[in-house]
């Protein structure tokens, strides 16, 4: 008779889930905002809440190497190859001695070596980790999905509007417990992170590396203006020089070294920028036929849009971008004593294409142009002046047209970068949009 033996049972990782609060770790005023962490079962008990001081705690806890617990290090053990930041540290006092191979030095600074880490946490293989869409956290949800590919965790995320209904009365400080029950509770509120959405990111940090070179560039030169101003105002023989200070600013310019260098990382910044935008999704299916709409201007939106779920109607992305209006009638646009709640990025991309659809009236967003003056001028023929300010002239008709235009254009790319997000892989742009001839076009340029 055969005997059967009962299966072996195999051991089943427990599932975690990981409710993430990211913060900026600084505030303006100095003060400590560490990431909230919070663990918790499939039940929903909590297994533990860490605090990630720094970037540094972030990517240890991504890698599954954040020190959690310390002991006091054997007389037989060295820390030649143990990381500072898990060893525990007593400063030294001038004069006093310690073991040498226990010191580490920061400059003039000496502190020895007295606790060594123990006990590690992070990223775990079946973790499902839930963070809110957007934000400050996009690198660290990046990083932990790119670790997670490895070795079998997830990263989800929510809307922060879908987090603010959930909220209620709570504090922003229970947000990480909050958004680990969440995920257990109604993981249907959540998107996971993908590969497209890794995409947008690289965007986002490609456009302020780009911004922020461009910054140094500008300043670079106000700095060369003024020196140069002060150089030639000031001289002490009264000998002013001849020719234009334009010239001469120019030429100063084209001499200075770190502005040439600012100049070349620039480039070297649009060029990376321009390739990842036209690498995404959101470009090839719906940017990238606007015509006029360059990579640089869809830089802008993209960047600062990140995930168009997070805008849960057209008239929430509407006030995002700024073409909307005020209660009262008002169009939106700075006022003394009234917060702008609209996203700045945005609102210059669309300045920077209704210059572009001014410029080609035959395009398909030129013509919404040409029509919407036509209408604007048919209602209202006349200049009229009211509180001594002329209105109707020519150059507000064109103003009104401009922001109607604005805002059918936030409409319709709200309406079809939704449609692309619910289906890619079934995604066709508008059947009475003129796609097809802006992208022939811009492949017979390239």
């Amino acid at each position: 008779m055969t005997m059967i033996r009962p299966a072996r049972t195999q051991e089943v990782a427990m599932v975690r889930i990981i409710g993430i609060r990211h913060r900026v770790k600084k505030t303006a005023e100095n003060e400590s905002r560490p990431t909230q962490v919070v663990i918790l079962n499939e039940r929903g008990d909590q297994i533990a809440d860490y605090e990630l001081a720094d970037e540094q705690a972030e990517l240890d806890f991504a890698r599954g190497v954040f020190p959690v617990s310390f002991r006091v290090l054997r007389n037989d053990e060295r820390i030649t190859d143990i990381p500072v930041r898990h060893l525990k540290l007593k400063k030294l006092k001038a004069g006093q001695e310690a073991r040498e191979d226990r010191i580490v030095r920061d400059g003039k600074d000496r502190s020895v070596a007295v606790k060594i880490a123990d006990a590690f946490d992070g990223l775990k293989s079946g973790d499902r980790v839930a963070m809110i869409l957007g934000g400050s956290g996009d690198c660290f949800a990046l990083a932990l999905a790119r670790r997670g590919e490895d070795i079998g965790a997830s990263v989800h995320r929510i809307s922060p509007a879908n987090l603010l209904d959930r909220r209620g009365d709570a504090s922003k400080g229970q947000d990480a417990e909050l958004l680990a029950n969440l995920l257990i509770r109604d993981p249907d509120t959540f998107y996971p992170l993908r590969s497209r959405d890794a995409q947008i990111i690289r965007i986002r940090e490609a456009f302020r590396s780009r911004i922020d070179v461009m910054k140094d560039r500008i300043a670079c030169e106000q700095r060369l203006r003024q020196r140069l101003v002060g150089q030639i105002f000031c001289r002490p023989d009264g000998n002013f020089p001849e020719g234009a200070i334009e010239k001469m600013y120019d030429e100063a310019k084209a001499n200075d070294l770190i502005y040439k260098t600012l100049c070349k990382e620039e480039a070297a910044r649009e060029r990376e920028l321009e390739k990842v935008v036209e690498a995404s999704g959101v470009w090839e299916h719906v940017l990238g036929h606007v015509e006029g709409m360059g990579s640089k201007i869809a830089s802008r939106i993209i960047a600062s849009v990140v995930d168009i779920r997070r805008m849960r109607s057209k008239e929430v992305f509407k006030a995002f971008a700024g073409v909307h209006v005020l209660p009262g009638g008002k169009f939106a646009r700075r006022r003394n004593g009234q917060q702008s709640n609209w996203n700045p990025d945005v609102r210059q991309a669309l300045y920077l294409l209704g210059d572009q659809m001014n410029r080609r009236p035959d395009s398909y967003w030129g013509q919404k142009l040409r029509a919407n003056k036509t209408h604007f001028r048919r209602v209202h023929p006349e200049t009229i002046i009211v509180d001594g300010v002329k209105r109707y002239n020519d150059m507000h008709i064109h103003n009104m047209a401009l922001w109607r235009t604005f805002t059918q254009f936030a409409m319709w790319l709200y309406r079809e970068w939704s449609r692309f997000e619910r289906d890619p892989a079934g995604f066709k742009l508008d059947p009475y949009y003129p796609a097809q001839a802006v992208m022939e076009s811009r492949r017979k340029a390239a």
